[in-house]
């Protein structure tokens, strides 16, 4: 009996095996067939696999029906029903199909894992390389000024109005490149030179709290720089330009005469598989003279010309990065490497202009900093994809930052991140993403800036620990749910604190382009090294430390609608949403009387961030983004508008009377500290923004142009407005704001002919209408400029 017993488990095993299947093949671009790798193939809601170096695919799956869910960066998702009978082993190559600006397009950002656009629960930009390298833009932040919903106040990114004027300190929205956080330790700054757009597969721009996955900073959003890696043939390009500014459009702004200020650069980059192992090179080299002219100083015996008597605004920089990753031959799924990136800067920055007619394009005496800057990261990383559908992911960087200031503001950190990440998809009850992850940072900073914390000696360090989890789910083949937690701790020097969030969001796909969106999202902010502790001045301005700051918190709400369209081959979507986002012990920079009255000080008076109370910001937003073709005419377009309410919900609240303050002396709080208290409309944000950039492209032309309306700042610091019309501070602010409020509208054109296949030539002019503009009062914008550019592609 025994024996009868054996045998019949071997043949009801033998019988199990038998059901198995297996189906495998290609994936290739349809464009010249060449292998995709790094495409996610996986049985809907069940197990898949990632494509290696000849993008070949292989699934062990039982017999019967299933369906083939295919993703892949810059491809449109693709479904694919495949019936197996028992023991059959079938090929099946995919072609995938380009989605440039279509609701199918994938992006990572919004869960970390790869998702179509319309299925994302919040609301997600995506900007393309092709605008960055036609613009000739060297510095990221000039391309985020295309994005709807974003605007660069002074380097700090504001997305809806999330944020103000802070003198570079505490971003609330993080800065990331491949989902590792690129803002400095200290400071929360980030640096927009040193990121590697050399090399960019697509920026990924998240709008509303989304601290959940991303921590600290991300108060008001994220944004994602994704780099690329090697596709199956080589790949090079070098570029060239050199530009120059023109005359100011307040021709008694000039400060130059015969000679204007040039700027020059070149950059290149290539990518390349041998084999196995990817390798990616980039760098570039700039140089600019700069717009803003040295400080205006009377004429004397030693000095006959003012106007060359020191450096004025210039940038100069070169920076290298190389990317590499091994997939292991031995051990199928799992691939390993390391990044890098290292740039040597030569720059300065500029708080405020001299005044608002012949010094506006010239800085306040004492108010430019000379900076020598040394940047770099290293990012060692491994990832495993099993045949069971796991991903598991251990990242590091180490970020490592030093700035030899002029005026007594030198300051050095590193900071140091690891992430370890485990992603199971499966199938329960419909398709399933389950993602949680471990977060650990440490931070040491060494400055001279930062000199105000208890010992005075400048030396801080800050620790973050945190846990994540995160589902995404899909029911009945057209509703997405979401949702998430995250604990975090986070501890400057002997400061602890810490706290939890949640986040919620769905998606319906209502009809076959039109898809229903609402979201709730919590978002918190642990305030910076650089925050609690600077101890500073800019000109006659002093900046004390606030070593008692809160964290600051929020939430936020919308609801939306994205409804794609098509028209020949021309296909795109339009995204309109509503949106709310409240905060709890808001961080302002803060005019006050913060140190003991001297005659050296300004009677102790200065900034300090503070804790201000409630803030609201509501609004709505309505973007349009398509690619395509119109007869032989190639066409693409990113534009949007973005309206928003940003309030004070404690206008009354005394946020620190200060211990230095007179008896009898006004309490400091919004009504006492604002130019313009009308509406407690929140200081120094841009409530209206439209942004639009068509790209059009014929035979061997290409061409197109950019529009950026921002409406004027309604509200600044009261205390600006009143040291100029007491003379003490004559920069001209109050006329500056009262006689600019309709805004500014910034035109951009460019011109391209390909003279070869590989040799394009182009002709871009930058503020086309010459406009004399300021985002943040007081800091003046660009003049029109012409460039030209010749870039190498092979």
């Amino acid at each position: 009996m025994r024996h009868i017993l054996a045998a019949a488990c071997l043949s009801a095993l033998s019988n199990v095996h038998a059901q198995d299947a297996w189906v495998g093949g290609r994936v290739e671009d349809p464009a010249d067939t060449a292998a995709v790798i790094g495409a996610v193939i996986a049985d809907a809601g069940g197990p898949g696999v990632t494509t290696g170096e000849d993008g070949r695919y292989g699934l062990d799956l039982p017999a019967g029906t299933h369906t083939l869910v295919v993703r892949a960066m810059g491809f449109a998702e693709q479904r694919i029903p495949v019936t197996l009978a028992a023991g059959e082993r079938r090929t099946l190559d995919i072609r995938l199909t380009p989605a440039v600006g279509q609701l199918d397009a994938v992006v990572v950002s919004a869960g970390k894992f790869e998702q179509r656009v319309g299925e994302v629960t919040q609301s997600l930009s995506v900007l393309r390389p092709e605008l960055v390298r036609d613009k000739n833009i060297t510095n990221l932040n000039k391309a985020l000024d295309q994005v709807p919903g974003v605007v660069v106040v002074d380097n700090d990114p504001q997305i809806r109005a999330g944020s103000g004027f802070s003198y570079g300190a505490g971003s609330r929205v993080m800065m990331l490149v491949d989902g590792l956080p690129i803002l400095s330790g200290d400071i929360g700054r980030p640096s927009w030179s040193f990121l590697p757009i050399e090399n960019i597969e697509q920026v990924e721009v998240i709008k509303g709290a989304s601290s959940v996955l991303y921590g600290s900073a991300a108060l008001s959003g994220v944004i994602n720089v994704r780099t690329a890696y090697p596709r199956s043939d080589p790949h090079t390009r070098a570029t060239v330009f050199g530009g120059v500014y023109d005359a100011p459009g307040d021709a008694e702004a000039k400060w130059w005469r015969a000679s204007p200020p040039l700027f020059t650069g070149a950059s290149f980059f290539h990518s390349q598989k041998f084999g196995a192992f990817d390798l990616v090179v980039g760098g570039n080299a700039f140089a600019d003279q700069g717009y803003v002219g040295p400080e205006r100083i009377a004429p004397d015996t030693l000095a006959k010309d003012p106007l060359r008597t020191s450096d004025g605004g210039y940038e100069n920089r070169v920076r290298f990065n190389i990317a590499t990753r091994w997939r292991d031959r031995k051990v199928k799924g799992l691939n390993y490497g390391i990044n890098a990136n290292v740039m040597k800067s030569r720059t300065t920055s500029v708080f405020m202009w001299d005044d608002v007619q012949e010094g506006l394009y010239r800085p306040e005496p004492g108010t430019m900093t000379r900076t020598l800057g040394t940047q770099y990261y290293l990012d060692p990383f491994v990832n495993y994809y099993s045949q069971a559908g796991t991903r598991h992911s251990l990242r590091v960087r180490y970020y490592h930052q030093a700035f030899d200031n002029d005026n007594d503001q030198s300051n050095s950190n590193g900071m140091l991140y690891g992430e370890y990440q485990v992603q199971q998809k499966a199938d329960l009850f419909g398709e399933t993403t389950i993602t949680a992850g471990l977060i650990g940072q440490r931070t040491t900073s060494e400055a001279e800036l930062y000199s105000g914390d208890p010992d005075g000696n400048g030396k801080n360090d800050a620790t973050t620990l945190g846990a994540y989890l995160q589902a995404d789910k899909k029911l009945f083949g057209k509703l997405m749910l979401s949702a998430g937690l995250r604990y975090e701790r986070f501890s400057v020097n002997d400061d602890e604190q810490s706290t939890p969030v949640y986040r919620a969001g769905a998606t319906y796909q209502l009809f076959r382009a039109t898809y229903l969106r609402a979201s709730y999202g919590q978002g918190f902010r642990f305030p910076t090294i650089g925050e609690r502790y600077i101890r500073t001045s800019v000109g006659q301005l002093n900046i004390y430390p606030s070593p008692g700051l809160q964290p600051e918190r929020s939430y936020n709400v919308e609801g939306g609608i994205k409804q794609g369209f098509k028209l020949g081959a021309f296909a795109g979507y339009v995204d309109a949403v509503a949106f709310r986002q409240d905060f709890e012990d808001y961080i302002e920079f803060t005019f006050g009387v913060w140190a003991p009255p001297t005659a050296t000080n300004l009677g102790g008076l200065g900034f300090r961030s503070l804790n201000t109370g409630g803030a609201r910001i509501t609004g709505m937003e309505v973007e349009a983004t398509a690619s395509g073709a119109i007869g032989p005419v190639k066409v693409d377009v990113l534009m949007g508008y973005t309206y928003t309410l940003p309030v004070s919900t404690t206008p009354e609240r005394t946020y620190d009377q200060g211990s230095y303050a007179l008896p009898g002396s006004p309490p400091t709080n919004y009504l006492a500290t604002s130019s313009d208290t009308t509406g407690h409309i929140l200081k120094f944000r841009v409530q209206r923004l439209f942004r639009a950039d068509i790209g059009l492209g014929y035979r061997r032309f290409s061409g197109g142009v950019s529009v950026r309306y921002n409406s004027h700042v309604r509200n600044i610091d009261k205390v600006f407005v009143d040291l100029d019309r007491s003379g003490l501070l004559p920069i001209g602010a109050s006329e500056w704001m009262r006689t600019h409020t309709t805004g500014d509208l910034i035109t951009d054109v460019r011109i391209a002919y390909r003279l070869t296949d590989q040799v394009k030539a182009a002709f871009i002019v930058n503020n086309l209408t010459n406009e004399v503009y300021a985002i943040r009062p007081m800091a003046i914008e660009a003049p029109r400029s012409f460039q030209v550019q010749l870039v190498l592609d092979l």
